[in-house]
């Protein structure tokens, strides 16, 4: 029996790309079980568009959840309500603005098929801008995945990999319905829920990366996440320095709750001091120096973050 399958779709004003998207689900083949949106209160025409869409995919033999929010509560929540409603044995994370590729469920799904013990996938995308022009890098290679971290993937050190940086983008990602029983309900703050995902499934079983690019995803000034933080140097990156360490302490919390080895635990913790030791450097570069050396000789620069230059850029900019 071929597995079930559920998308889940969060929508939030999403009018000037939303009916591409849902055109381009509709390509798939097989079709799926299941399509689950949540919208977060959209003013624009959102609703007139889904509601079209609802009769349109429903006599094709596809169940609908349309659902509007009472009030608005922000992607991470709503992400949350559409995953607990999908019933689908896989589940594909879905973005309002983005275009599928006709064969990216069935080339999932031919993968979990084939290992019982993968619990997330994603894959790489083609970038397109605001008007659907092609854009000259993929995703993978625009947030730094090459070939040793394909490597890395395929050979199950996909926790490994995530503990120094997110690269998992929920637009392009699939995962099993079990999982949700350790990953929800979703941290309300301090984790994106791709990157919350990815890391409790690296943690329970298996994730892997799909190097195919499955979906055209679309670079445009309404993004609510984009491509940020891959730039060591950035605002972005270093703010992420101060969320990452409240995020470790939601993941240890959790994984305590599930009766986690030690040994795991122990590691989160080590991130988590690691993290609140970089978001508290001096001002001062000379009393910084001490610091960071000592966590550049522990390996903990190495280990969560991107070694030597992560140290540099902490060596120069203040996280403050």
């Amino acid at each position: 029996m071929p597995l079930t399958t559920s998308i889940a779709m969060c929508t939030y004003n999403g009018e000037r790309f939303l009916q591409a998207q849902l055109d381009s689900l509709l390509t798939q083949r097989p079709l799926p079980d299941q399509i689950v949106i949540r919208d977060d209160v959209s003013s624009d025409g959102t609703g007139e568009i889904l509601a079209a869409f609802v009769p349109k995919a429903e006599a094709l033999g596809i169940v609908v959840d349309l659902q509007v929010n009472e009030r608005n509560v922000g992607y991470r929540r709503n992400f949350d309500g559409a995953l607990r409603a999908c019933t689908g044995e896989v589940i594909f994370l879905c973005d309002q603005d983005d275009v599928w590729h006709a064969d990216k469920l069935s080339r999932m799904c031919a993968e979990f098929e084939a290992r019982p013990g993968l619990l997330a996938l994603h894959s790489d995308a083609r970038l397109i801008d605001g008007e659907g022009k092609v854009l000259p890098r993929s995703l993978f290679r625009s947030v730094g995945i090459g070939a040793r971290q394909l490597r890395l993937m395929h050979g199950g050190e996909g926790l490994r990999l995530l503990l120094q940086r997110d690269f998992v983008t929920g637009a392009t990602m699939a995962l099993r319905r079990r999982l949700l029983v350790v990953a929800l309900p979703l941290p309300a703050k301090t984790w994106v829920h791709d990157a919350w995902l990815a890391t409790l499934a690296a943690i329970n079983g298996d994730v892997d990366s799909i190097e195919q690019m499955l979906i055209d995803y679309r670079l445009h000034d309404g993004n609510q996440l984009g491509l940020g933080g891959n730039d060591p140097v950035s605002p972005a990156a270093r703010r992420q320095i101060h969320l990452e360490q409240d995020s470790s302490g939601d993941l240890l919390v959790r994984l305590q709750e599930l009766g986690a080895p030690a040994s795991l635990q122990a590691v989160i913790q080590c991130k988590q001091g690691h993290m609140a030791i970089r978001s508290r450097l001096p001002r001062s570069r000379v009393r910084r120096l001490p610091l960071v050396l000592a966590e550049l000789f522990s390996g903990n620069y190495r280990r969560f973050g991107r070694g030597v230059l992560s140290a540099a850029v902490d060596l120069v900019k203040s996280s403050r």
